[in-house]
């Protein structure tokens, strides 16, 4: 019976947020920073979109145009200064409007919260992981996947 009803109440929160088929954005946020991170990858994907649009369209042009069958004697022109200017200028002031947030971003994951409620140190070795709580009085032990007689 106290398992049954165990499983009632805590079923629910199991499956809470859970990947879903064909689900393309991230599951809800649980912190300030994954909120960050999720507007910074829908801020990304404005600049990803059109671009890639661009660049197939390009393409597809500059097959259809530019075919031996169409075009028999090809253009002898060397250079382009407005098209060199754009394609300079363009992918600068791009990457500058995702490098800005980007470091923005950045600095705040690096930035330590004001006072830490509990300090893990995880230190990963070859077959285990040692945990080490930093608090008032240490605690640290070792969580062996294999034993030493299995390996």
């Amino acid at each position: 019976m106290a398992s049954a009803a165990a499983t009632l109440f805590t079923g629910a929160s199991a499956h809470a947020a859970q990947p879903a088929p064909w689900e393309v954005s991230f599951q809800p946020a649980a912190t300030e920073m994954m909120r960050q991170i999720a507007w910074f990858e829908h801020y990304t994907l404005w600049f990803i979109v059109p671009i890639t649009l661009f660049v197939l369209f390009l393409i597809a042009y500059c097959i259809l145009k530019f075919r031996a069958s169409v075009n028999p004697i090809p253009s002898r022109t060397s250079h382009n200064t407005l098209i060199e200017v754009i394609w300079t200028v363009g992918p600068v002031v791009v990457l500058l409007l995702l490098a800005i947030p980007s470091f923005q971003l950045l600095t705040a994951q690096y930035t330590p919260p004001e006072e830490a409620k509990l300090t893990v140190k995880a230190t990963g070795n070859q077959w285990n992981w040692d945990y080490e709580y930093q608090t008032e009085n240490t605690l640290s032990f070792n969580s062996a996947i294999l034993a030493d007689s299995d390996r």
